[in-house]
């Protein structure tokens, strides 16, 4: 049996970590396999007379994420220029879309604090709450700031399976199309005696708490990798 140490890339929750130590494992001549998703990391155990690790990627890309073989002087040293850039890129992504999504739904909740504590506050703006006005500024969040729930969740769907993507995609969805639907018909919510109300600052407000969550794990995540490698790298020292 050989053993080998893979970088992974693309996990958004521990369900996705158990996907792909399944898909691992179902790659015939892989004996064990085990993922860290703190350290984006799997160890795999198998008999290089029946598989490899190409097999291995092919197996882990075919199920909606990317694996790299670590190689040893990477866990020794830590150096790893490409996944490095590639964590700081998803991090700036990350904080753009934070910004945007922060500020949006900072002028969502004001123009809906009225309609949310049921006070007449004179000093907001009625047209804060224009359903339309609301709708605009919510689609950018839902569909550009929310766009890696939307395609974490299809990886999932075509898996047979779901993730905290599929989750966080149809809840906000939910919220997003029901206020849109009210937008545009308000007239079949009146006609059953109700009031077509909308909940656009839900699913802003959702996706900005949750990317201000995933850029807090991604640094945590880049922070655990390399202290796990310097152990790694220490007991090799002194293993030396």
């Amino acid at each position: 049996m050989d053993t080998t140490t893979l970088k992974l890339r693309g996990m958004s929750c521990a369900s996705c970590a158990n996907s792909i130590e399944e898909t691992i494992n179902s790659v015939p001549g892989v004996s064990e396999c085990n993922v860290n998703f703190g350290a984006e990391q799997a160890t795999v155990k198998y008999n290089p007379q029946r598989t490899g690790i190409k097999q291995i990627r092919d197996a882990v890309l075919s199920a909606g994420y990317s694996a790299t073989p670590l190689q040893e002087q990477e866990m020794i040293t830590g150096e790893d220029d490409e996944d490095k850039a590639s964590r700081e890129a998803e991090s700036r992504d990350l904080r753009r879309k934070l910004i945007v999504g922060g500020v949006i739904s900072l002028i969502l909740i004001f123009g809906s604090l009225p309609m949310m504590t049921g006070l007449e506050l004179s000093f907001i703006p009625a047209w804060l709450h224009n359903p339309w006005l609301q709708l605009t500024l919510t689609a950018p969040v839902q569909f550009w700031c929310g766009y890696r729930f939307y395609t974490g969740a299809w990886k999932a769907f075509k898996r047979h399976g779901a993730t905290m993507d599929t989750l966080i995609a149809l809840g906000t969805s939910a919220a997003f199309f029901y206020s849109l639907f009210a937008t545009i018909f308000p007239d079949f919510f009146l006609n059953q005696g109700l009031m077509p109300e909308v909940y656009y600052e839900t699913s802003a407000v959702v996706i900005t708490l949750i990317l201000l969550g995933q850029l807090f794990e991604n640094r945590a995540k880049g922070q655990t990798s390399e202290a796990i490698r310097k152990l790694i790298g220490l007991q090799a020292r002194v293993g030396n």
